[in-house]
This record gives C-alpha cells, sequence and structure tokens, in this order.
C-alpha cells in the first residue's frame, strides 16, 4: 500500500484514540485541551514507528529524520485533514 494512504489510516486511528480515550479524561477533569495536540503527535509517532512508514523516503536521507516528520502528519492528521479538506473533525 502507498505509505501516503498508509500515513493518512494512522492519522485517523491517531485521532480516534485521542479522542476517544484521552479527551474524556480532559474533559471530566476540566484539563487545558492545549495538550491534546502533544498526546496526539505522541501517539503518532508510536504508531508511526511501529508500522516503519515514512513519508520522506525519497526525499531525505536519514530515515529518523523521515519518520520524525511522518509521525507529525500522523499526529496532526485532524488538523491536516481540516486544513485541506475543509472538515471538521479531530483533536481540540
Amino acid at each position: 500500500m502507498d505509505a501516503l494512504v498508509i500515513a493518512g489510516f494512522l492519522a485517523v486511528v491517531t485521532n480516534r484514540l485521542v479522542d476517544g480515550f484521552v479527551k474524556p479524561i480532559f474533559d471530566k477533569y476540566n484539563l487545558d485541551h492545549f495538550w491534546l495536540m502533544y498526546i496526539a503527535w505522541a501517539v503518532g509517532g508510536a504508531l508511526v514507528y511501529l508500522s516503519g512508514v515514512n513519508l520522506f523516503v525519497e526525499y531525505l536521507p536519514t530515515a529518523m529524520v523521515g519518520q520524525v516528520l511522518t509521525a507529525v502528519v500522523a499526529g496532526g492528521g485532524a488538523n491536516i485533514l481540516n486544513d485541506v479538506f475543509g472538515m471538521k473533525i479531530g483533536v481540540g
């Protein structure tokens, strides 16, 4: 499967995990939602690491840098989907 499609799926999975497990805790204890994006990046980073997907393999010589940037895409996926498609989904 294409790396971009996999990264898109990882972004959706990250979004669902944070919305389903972390956001309710933040809501219950009235915590600042500012931190949810960083939690999403951490979850996205873990998923990218486990999957080994790298969107930048052809452009960056270091795999680690490519995976970190891919993690930023996967962790911030909900915001990227909103920016690109005007969809209102996601963390925050």
